[in-house]
């Protein structure tokens, strides 16, 4: 599954870009939070240059094989990176899925909620995908009330090989009537 590259989710308070090995500084704190590493994983990043192999192995090579990705989320204001939102493809899912992680220090500010549904957006608009999924750790309340508010449902657990456990799986499907597809009624 891959999809048209160039487009970037947009958002009121936020911009949206593609990583680069000069973020380095900005993964590395972000994939050494505590709560980054409890509930999406620890990637052994553990200095500078273990964040810039990272970036160019993984998080560029998504969006050179697939498209897509996780982009870089900054304030608008002040171009300040704040986290990372997109759409990672996995083998052993049937939809893309969305994922985002932010710095602590911004969360509880709605802009998790706004990143999610530009991605959203992005996705249903410009990449005309009608059905996203999303995985969290079963003790991640904040992130799963976040997946609801932004129109996501619960559809139990999966187990993925790829990252080692077993995660809550929640689907998000555009309707008729959100994609102006509704015929009127005679």
């Amino acid at each position: 599954m891959s999809f048209p590259s160039g487009s970037f989710p947009a958002g009121e308070r936020l911009r949206f870009r593609l990583p680069s090995p000069d973020d380095a500084a900005f993964y590395h704190r972000l994939m050494n939070e505590p709560d980054y590493i409890r509930f999406i994983a620890d990637h052994g990043v553990k200095t500078i240059d273990d964040a810039s192999r990272y970036i160019e192995a993984k998080s560029l090579a998504r969006f050179a094989t697939f498209g897509v990705g996780l982009w870089v989320v900054e304030l608008k204001e002040t171009a300040e990176p704040i986290g990372i939102c997109g759409l990672v493809v996995r083998k052993e899912l049937t939809y893309p899925d969305l994922g985002f992680a932010f710095l602590a220090a911004f969360r509880g500010r709605g802009l998790g909620r706004e990143a999610g549904q530009a991605v959203l957006t992005l996705a249903s608009d410009g990449l005309k995908l009608r059905t996203l999924c999303a995985i969290t750790h079963p003790d991640n309340v904040r992130s799963a009330n976040l997946l609801k508010k932004i129109g996501f449902e619960a559809h139990g657990q999966r187990h993925l090989t790829e990252i080692g456990e077993t995660s809550d799986y929640y689907l998000w499907q555009q309707s008729d009537v959100e994609s102006g597809l509704a015929q009127a009624a005679p």
